[in-house]
Order: C-alpha cells, then structure tokens, then sequence
C-alpha cells in the first residue's frame, strides 16, 4: 500500500509539471511541439486522441514513430500498420513494420514485408533481401534455444520502469534505471520526467545483496540532474567511468538532448569526488556507454562522432603515460555495422562483448562476442538464444566465465527492460579414441581415369614394418595408421607408372586425422592433371546447378565405398555483398550440398556442412577489386575433405591399433 501511495503521488507530480491542459489536449501544434522536440511519449498520449477523432496520414505516421522510438514494439506494430492503409504512405513504412513484427516473434509475417519494402522501392532491393534472409536465421535460433544455458528474471532488481547495464562495484551490483524514486522532503523541486519516455531521467542505483533479494539505493554524488549511467569501475574499484547526458545549452531541461558524454569519479574513503567530464567528450557528438578492458589500458565505448559506419559505433583509446586517453580508434567492420553497435563489455580473458542492430540478429539489439582487443577483432559472433531474443538484449556482465546478468525487454519481464541472471551449463564432451589413417586415390594423370590395381606401399619408419596394398575398381586404397609415428607412402615404380613418394607423421597430433593422397601416376613421355572439379553456384544463390550433381555423384560413390568416414562440406562465396552475408550463404551452400547426399542416401550423421563467406578466395577478387563475372565464380564453390574415420569391425588385419587417450 505504501509503494502504491508513493507511486500515485509520483504520478501526481508529473501531471502538475508537464501541465494536464496541454497533455491531454488534441491540438495538434502542442502534439507536433512536444514531436519535434522528442518529447515522443507526450506526443504520443495526444496524436491517439486525434485519431480517434479525424485520423490522418499525419498523424498515423507521427504516432507510429512515436511508438518506434520509444521502442514499444508492439504499439509500433499496430500503429505501422495503420499507416500502410493511408495511400501516399512512404514506402519506408513496409521496412518499419517489418522489424516491429520482427521483434515480436512474428517472423514470416516480417519477411513478406521487407520483400515488399523492397518491392516498392527498388534502390533498397538489396537490404530488403538480406534483412528478409535474416528473417529466417532469426526464426531458428528462437525455435532451437541452447539447453545448457539458463535464464532467470531477477525480480529483487527490477521494477515497472527500466533496469540495466548491471556491472559489478566490489561485492554489489550498480545498475542503471528509470524507477520512480522517493525525493528528499527538503527538496522543493518535484521529480522531472524525461519526455521521450513519460519516465524520470536514468539514475543509477547500488545494490546490495541480502539472502536471497537485493537493496537498491541511489548512489550519492555521482547522479546528476538529468540522465546518469550506466558505469563501469576499475578492478580496485575506486574509479568509475559513466555516461551523463548534458542539455543542450540555452535549451529548456526537458528539451531533446544532443550530446553524451562520460564522465568519471575517484573514490577516497567513503566519499566520491564530483565527476568530471574526461578528454575524449565533444560538443559535436556523442560518447557513451563505457567499458574498460582487464587491465585498464583500453577504454571503450560507443559513439556516433564522424567517419563511422553508420548510427553508433564502438570506439577504443588507449591510456597515456600521463593517464589521459589517446586518440579514439574505430574498432573495425567485424564490430561496427551500418546500424547502432552500443554497450560494449569487456570480460575479465579480454573478450569483447557488445550489442548490434546492423549484424544478423533475432529481431532488436543482440548480444555478439568477438575475440581481439583494442581496433583488431575477429568477426563477430551472435550468442543466439535464449541469450539473445527477438526483442532487446544488450548490457551483458559476466561474474565469470559460466554465470552474469543481461539486460532484456524480452516478455515476461516484470517492466520495460529488466535484469536477467544466466548460468552456461558445461557439458563434458566424451573422450574419444584417436585414430589415424590414408585414404588416397590412384589416378592417371594424362586421362584423368581411376587406376585400379596399383600397388601402393607404406614404411613405417619408426618400427621399419612395411605393408603394402592394391587400389580398388574405383583407383581407391587405404591404410591405418599408428600414433606417435613417421611413414612413406609410395607407388610401386615397376607398374610402367612413374613412382610417386610422400611422407605422412602422426607426431604430436591430439586430433583423430585422415590424411588423403592422391597419386596422380603418369608415363614418361606425358604430363597429365586430374582431381575432382568443384562444385560451383550462380551469384546470390544455393540451390545445386545441373552440373554440380555429376561432381556430387562421385562423392555418392565415394562414401558407398568408404563407409567408415564422415566428410565436411566447406562452401565459399565470392567477395561481393556484406561478409556477414556472405558467410550466411556460403552455409545455405554447404548444407544444400549435404542435403542432396542425404536425398542420393548418404546418412546425414557423416556429413557437416561449413560455411566459411569469403574468407578462403583463389584469386585476388576482395572487396574493391574489379574482376570479371567469371572471376567470380571461381570463388563460389564447394569442396569436401574427410574429417573423421569411425573404426569399424572390418578394418583390416593390416592396419595398426588405435589407441585411447
């Protein structure tokens, strides 16, 4: 009853200060007033109204982005819809939709609508596809959550209202919020509430722990008069670095905001220092969201200054010798997207966490992961779910490398975005035994025909034991191999054949490996070549073209004869398009590779499917490169290479034992 008391008067104070006149009215210039100076939830409380009175093209499309930008997804579905009834409507509408309904789970709903954005406006074409692809990964990964990972709302953190970013301050958690908080009785002035939310301004908050819930306090000296946080502490936990949002000078307090900044605080003793604003800020941009690598060397954070890849990308400076902050760097296109990269995290190994709109994602923010520091980075990974949802999941906080909390406005929570604690299950992965051995290929080399009944002879050098072998009807011989040991392989030189002779050693090898030979025999007064041709797609497509299924069909043959080895199919792309993308088709590639072996009988638990984008080209066509139409095919394609020999009772009695490690 006490918090409901509290609440209401809350309540009370906000409708006083914005004036319930001007509120609740339906003129449409106080409307577009608070519209365009982003006060969007005010706005939004009056353009309903006057839709319910005399709707208008206008007004439905002020509404809905009213909606969009407070990110009420669902209110945005709704509304965005309305507008696509109005002719006239901007075909950008299709688009806006599309991800309301995208982050609502509603999956092929939003893949028929960026088809149509790109429909109705053809210089998008190529992102309404992609987006419309993404559509599909989004779904999968909601329908296949990972069951080693468990999510859990924190209840004892979160309110009605806003929580996030938690990060830990010695053994509390300081998190960021938008709650209604209690105001001192000396203070006269009522609690201000941000415009574009209908919500007090961000603070942040302490929380302690107590059994099994947690006591959250504003913390002293640090929040300001407007938006506060969210923070990051050193390791000793007497330096906090934070976001702070300024008004814009001149402006009233509860006009739109132009720049964030961060600032930072010592602590001495019990008491913090008055923040003050660190090098880096700028009155032309923002920055924001900082994050601090292990040692304190690297800060990150986000910002939309010039030069970046488009909305807010993620930066790193280093730390001087006289402590201030070098120049800020951009962290490099396996970070940074053509949309927001925001709320960097740095673990305690070093690995960068942060969340994206612009890589392939379920629906809102999704966390992703990379491994690298400073502007170096491999590409960006996606934790998929149940970390990552259709809806917002950003701010992620790791106590250690299994357990953390993330910041979520997925449903079910208790407010707008909530504080989640995950736990990652480690799976113990079963010991497997070892093995080693030649599959190989007897060829000639002038016709490209399978030799059979060559004799084919291994040395083992470090026993002296010899055996030798005969190729098979289809030119294919095999030999099993012993650990910790070195061999030559050889053709028989007295079959008119030139001998060939290579060397093979399972010294140090901790992995189960096949490793495969060709012979590629010749007379000697020819020079011949042969191997198995790729398997080659038209641009932007997977599906298999006639001519790969006769290259496909050897490889039928191949595993009807070797029963005893499972394949990986690696596919490649050409350079053109986004990388993201590309490593996306090249896995569509891989796997309608595998699918037509599962269709011709192959069991598809000897086949995986990789899709490597275009990271293993053949020629020089990267990004930038004018090559040729058929330049470019040459790097889309599809190989297979044997990956694994599961031992078998037929193995034969010349092969060596395997043993378990």
């Amino acid at each position: 009853m006490k918090h409901k008391k509290l609440l209401l008067a809350s309540l009370v104070c906000t409708i006083l200060y914005f004036s319930p006149r001007n509120i609740f009215s339906d003129n449409i210039k106080q409307a577009n007033k608070y519209y365009e100076t982003y006060d969007y939830k005010l706005a939004l409380n009056i353009y309903q109204k006057i839709m319910q009175k005399k709707p208008s093209l206008e007004v439905a499309q002020k509404l809905a982005n009213c909606y969009r930008f407070i990110n009420d997804s669902k209110g945005a579905e709704t509304a965005y819809a309305k507008v696509l009834t109005f002719p006239g409507a901007n075909p950008i509408n299709y688009k806006y939709y599309a991800d309301a309904l995208k982050q609502n789970g509603k999956f092929e709903e939003a893949k028929k609508n960026y088809i149509l954005w790109g429909q109705k406006q053809p210089d998008k074409l190529e992102e309404a596809t992609r987006l419309a692809n993404t559509t599909e990964v989004g779904r999968m990964w909601a329908e296949n959550p990972d069951p080693n990972v468990r999510i859990e709302n924190v209840k004892t953190l979160n309110s009605e209202n806003s929580e996030f970013s938690p990060v830990k301050f010695k053994d509390d958690l300081v998190f960021t919020s938008d709650r209604w908080f209690v105001q001192s009785t000396d203070d006269k002035k009522k609690a201000p509430v941000y415009g574009w939310t209908g919500n007090p301004y961000l603070k942040m908050y302490q929380a302690t722990k107590q059994g099994d819930t947690f006591k959250a306090t504003l913390m002293p000296v640090l929040n300001q008069e407007f938006h506060t946080g969210p923070a990051i502490f050193t390791s000793s936990g007497d330096t906090v670095y934070f976001t702070l949002t300024e008004s814009p000078k001149g402006k009233k307090k509860k006009a739109a905001f132009i720049t964030k900044k961060i600032y930072t605080s010592r602590k001495s003793g019990a008491n913090w220092s008055v923040p003050v604003p660190i090098s880096l800020n700028n009155e032309s941009f923002s920055i924001q969201h900082p994050a601090l690598s292990p040692n304190g060397a690297i800060l990150y954070f986000a910002s939309d200054m010039p030069g970046g890849r488009g909305g807010m990308d993620i930066y790193a400076a280093q730390r001087q010798a006289d402590g201030s902050w070098g120049s800020p760097v951009n962290c490099g296109s396996n970070i940074n997207s053509s949309e927001d990269d925001v709320f960097p995290v740095v673990r305690q190994d070093g690995r960068l966490y942060f969340s994206s709109k612009g890589h392939v994602g379920m629906g809102g923010l999704d966390i992703f992961t990379s491994k690298g520091a400073y502007n170096e980075f491999e590409l960006a990974e996606n934790l998929k779910a149940p970390i990552n949802s259709p809806n917002d999941d950003f701010g992620i906080n790791f106590t250690d490398e299994l357990n953390g909390y993330l910041s979520s406005n997925r449903p079910g929570g208790l407010g707008l975005d909530d504080i989640y604690k995950f736990q990652i299950v480690p799976q113990e992965k079963p010991v497997a035994a070892l093995f080693f051995a030649v599959d190989g290929e007897v060829s000639d080399k002038s016709t490209g025909t399978v030799l059979s009944n060559v004799e084919v002879i291994l040395l083992n050098k470090t026993t002296g034991q010899q055996q030798s072998t005969f190729s098979d009807i289809q030119g294919k011989f095999h030999f099993d191999l012993s650990p910790e040991a070195e061999y030559v392989i050889t053709g028989n030189q007295a079959q008119y054949y030139s001998k060939q002779e290579g060397s093979i050693s399972t010294l140090g090898l901790k992995e189960s490996t096949v490793f495969n030979v060709k012979f590629e025999l010749e007379r000697s007064k020819d020079t011949y070549m042969v191997k198995l041709q790729n398997i080659y797609y038209n641009f932007n497509k997977w599906n298999i073209r006639p001519d790969a299924t006769v290259e496909l069909n050897k490889v039928v043959s191949f595993m009807d004869n070797m029963p005893n080895i499972n394949i990986e199919l690696r596919s490649h792309t050409d350079s053109r398009g986004k990388a993201v993308y590309n490593k996306w088709l090249s896995q569509k590639r891989a796997q309608s590779a595998v699918n037509y072996l599962v269709k011709q009988g192959v069991a598809s638990s000897r086949l995986s499917a990789v899709g490597l984008g275009e990271t293993e080209l053949l020629n020089r066509c990267r990004d930038g490169v004018k090559c040729s139409v058929r330049d470019h095919q040459l790097n889309r394609r599809t190989e297979f290479k044997v990956v694994k020999i599961n031992p078998v009772a037929s193995i034969t009695t010349s092969s060596a034992p395997f043993k378990r490690k």
